[in-house]
């Protein structure tokens, strides 16, 4: 590779960061444009009046591959992100009044009449069902989510573990617990991903299961402190950072891309792109339509999308004594598909973090963080998303919290599908862009069809989730640097 070669890199989430970073060590000039005024997109925090909010991530999981992750990009973990345990994971309460909390060791504890007998059914049932899912979580955490995607070895390696990954994840549920209220509790557990346990791949049953074996965790400093680590890494290496640069166009002559056009700057010439935003963004709005080949923008047009969200944060006065960190109003595991059928703008559901309970200095002494995480609508589209109807979900989600805790606001923020389109550059509004239960096959290649151009982010292998997208950037970049060195 004969001189340095430059690389511009869209999108300074957790896909971009981790391709930023991996390009500087490997000795690319790195220019890395953010559409909004801070790092991280999903991934950042915002400060409020002495509150420190988060923008979309709320935990990780997976320890083992964060670390996996910091090491491929030369970076101590330890020192730089130390880790807090959540040590009181989730509360669900059923619609008969029965509570199930779930606490790290794993602990889980049910309340109700009948509680003591089935405590402890559901601790030998979760022992029973770790043991059974133990080989197959350590096959994904250690090999298969932390290598570019490979069909034919995912088949091979998983091949003997057929029958666990087999079915939806409710039937799984209910062939491996006995009690329907740890059913409903463990399918609440799994919601996070926007498709009912009925219509979700076994294999989801993964993410239960590291949670019930390694926990949940926070940054001792708030979900925003990771972007902060890798934004400050790729700076110390010389790499650029522009903020409030958002591009408008990816350029591309004979086949090849070649530049982008950026908002403020103009037109910057480069060797390669890499692009972290969704791929349905990449291809449908940064590239002329006659770059692109027909067969590609039919599987973006036919793309799965994962839900809408909406969020409403507050910043309380008063210290809320909460059961978990999570704690959810869910029904039945049979029910829960109702969560996304929700009608008109009513809220009969609604599931809530209080990061303070983990973290009490994201607020002021004394005070309280929620984070309030109504169920909505799906076929709104985020432009329907005006003030009076996101006024009508905060009265309706206050309404439910109030009959729990005492709500002494200081401050607020609301979150609806229009502010995750416009603000956080979220593909009309969708959470997690592509559907976490589409399969691999509906995910998008590194190497795009354009010579030059490669993709990265929740839209790419393995994408899903905080760690994810960062090993997706990582994926993305040895796919650039091998190509440029072959």
């Amino acid at each position: 590779m004969a001189g340095k070669r430059t690389v511009a890199i869209i999108g300074a989430g957790m896909a971009g960061l981790a391709a930023a970073k991996k390009l500087c060590s490997e000795g690319f000039e790195v220019r890395l444009f953010e559409a909004n005024s801070k790092v991280g997109g999903c991934c950042a925090h915002t400060h409020i009046g002495g509150y420190t909010l988060n923008d979309g991530a709320v935990y990780l999981t997976m320890p083992k591959m964060l670390d996996y992750l910091f090491e491929a990009l030369r970076l101590d973990r330890t020192s730089l992100l130390p880790l807090k345990a959540i040590s009181h994971m989730q509360s669900a309460t059923l619609p008969d009044g029965t509570i199930v909390d779930i606490a790290s060791g794993p602990s889980v504890t049910v309340h109700s009449p009948q509680g003591v007998a089935e405590t402890a059914l559901a601790q030998s049932e979760v022992t029973a069902f770790l043991s059974e899912w133990e080989s197959i979580v350590r096959l994904f955490t250690d090999d298969i989510l932390v290598h570019p995607l490979s069909l034919s070895h995912l088949i091979v390696k998983s091949m003997r573990h057929f029958a666990k990954l087999r079915g939806t994840a409710a039937w799984q549920l209910k062939r491996s617990f006995t009690s329907e209220a740890v059913r409903a509790a463990f399918g609440g557990a799994l919601l996070y991903a926007g498709v009912p346990p009925d219509k979700m791949p076994a294999a989801s049953l993964l993410g239960l299961a590291a949670m019930l074996r390694d926990g949940y965790f926070l940054p001792t400093e708030g979900m925003g402190r990771i972007p902060e680590v890798f934004s400050e890494a790729i700076q110390a290496q010389g790499g650029s950072l522009h903020l409030n640069s958002a591009i408008q166009r990816i350029l591309v002559r004979n086949g090849r891309a070649y530049a982008v056009d950026v908002a403020e700057e103009g037109v910057v010439e480069v060797d390669a792109v890499i692009s972290s935003v969704s791929a349905m963004h990449t291809y449908g709005a940064l590239l002329s339509e006659t770059d692109v080949p027909s067969r590609m923008m039919r599987k973006v047009r036919r793309s799965p999308m994962s839900y809408r969200g909406f969020v409403l944060q507050l910043g309380l006065r008063n210290k809320i004594e909460a059961r978990s960190h999570i704690n959810c109003v869910i029904p039945w595991l049979d029910d829960q598909s109702q969560i996304f059928q929700t009608a008109g703008d009513d809220v009969r559901w609604l599931t809530y973090t209080i990061p303070t309970v983990t973290l009490p200095k994201l607020a002021p002494d004394g005070c309280s963080i929620v984070d309030a995480f109504p169920s909505i609508r799906q076929d709104i589209v985020p432009e329907e998303w005006n003030e009076d109807r996101k006024k009508t979900v905060v009265a309706k989600t206050l309404e439910m919290l109030r009959r729990e805790y005492s709500i002494d606001l200081a401050t607020y923020r609301v979150l609806s599908p229009k502010e995750f389109q416009d603000s956080l550059h979220l593909y009309s509004g969708a959470m997690y862009g592509l559907s976490p239960a589409a399969g691999p096959a509906a995910l998008f290649k590194y190497r795009t069809p354009i010579r030059g151009l490669y993709q990265a982010g929740q839209t790419t292998w393995p994408g899903f989730g905080v760690v994810g997208a960062g090993m997706s950037g990582i994926f993305a970049a040895e796919t650039l640097i091998h190509d440029m060195y072959d």
